[in-house]
């Protein structure tokens, strides 16, 4: 039982030597065209109302309204990310 606890341990203070940006893996999970995301992200809120109409009638939604949040954030942020940067000088 002891070997296991410290394999474990062993585990977990290893992951923290593991370097992962933010914006490296954000960058790597935007595969698709801004089109393509703008579509998804049209529907994907859609859903995202059912559910929370869903929710509001059935408590056992609210982790379908979850997992349409964070589909949304990062779909919003994948379009932050391949939108061409608009300049305000003129």
């Amino acid at each position: 039982m002891a070997n296991i606890r410290i394999a474990i341990a062993a585990v977990l203070m290893l992951c923290v030597f593991i370097p992962v940006s933010a914006a490296q893996s954000r960058d790597n999970e935007c595969k698709h065209t801004l089109a393509q995301y703008t579509e998804a992200l049209r529907i994907i809120e859609i859903k995202a109302a059912e559910a929370r109409v869903l929710a509001d009638r059935n408590p056992l939604y609210e982790s379908d309204v979850a997992y349409y949040g964070s589909v949304l954030r990062d779909a919003r942020a994948c379009m932050k990310v391949l939108s061409p940067v608009v300049s305000a000088a003129r």
